[in-house]
């Protein structure tokens, strides 16, 4: 995560819920989930997942969520935020260097990740190194349109 990035995030995960609203609506959470055909039997990662937007959405679909993100203070709101769901876990790490073996997700989400990653290209391969064969990668993008509609 770029350094500026870091520290953003360490300023306002007790607030970024809230925030988030303005920046990414139920909507894109519910396309990008749609999209990646899931079945119960899956371990999918929401990689950058902050405080759990993505995930929460996920759980009740799949047998396993690894909630990944760089932040120790966005995870501790995850924590929070997702604490009734036992199928989630929390790992604290950096994208670029994802803590699970080759070709072991079903599917992989990086919902508004990209722009804050100093490597897009890096984190885009290494989610497709963890991904199996015949899975999912969902990326969600900031765009200037997206910004405003």
């Amino acid at each position: 995560m770029k350094s500026n990035t870091s520290s953003y995030f360490k300023q306002v995960a007790g607030e970024w819920d809230a925030l988030r609203e303005g920046f990414f609506p139920e909507r894109v959470r519910q396309a990008a989930i749609q999209r990646a055909h899931l079945r119960p039997e899956m371990a999918v990662a929401d990689i950058g997942g902050g405080t759990g937007f993505i995930a929460a959405a996920l759980a009740p679909l799949v047998r396993r969520v690894h909630l990944v993100d760089g932040s120790a203070e966005m995870l501790a709101v995850a924590r929070q935020n997702l604490s009734g769901m036992a199928n989630v876990v929390f790992e604290l790490a950096d994208g670029l260097a994802l803590p699970f073996p080759d070709d072991s997700l079903d599917a992989v989400f990086a919902n508004m990740y990209l722009h804050h990653c100093p490597d897009p290209l890096a984190a885009i391969r290494e989610m497709a190194r963890v991904l199996a064969p015949g899975g999912r990668t969902i990326l969600t993008a900031w765009t200037r349109t997206s910004m405003f509609g």
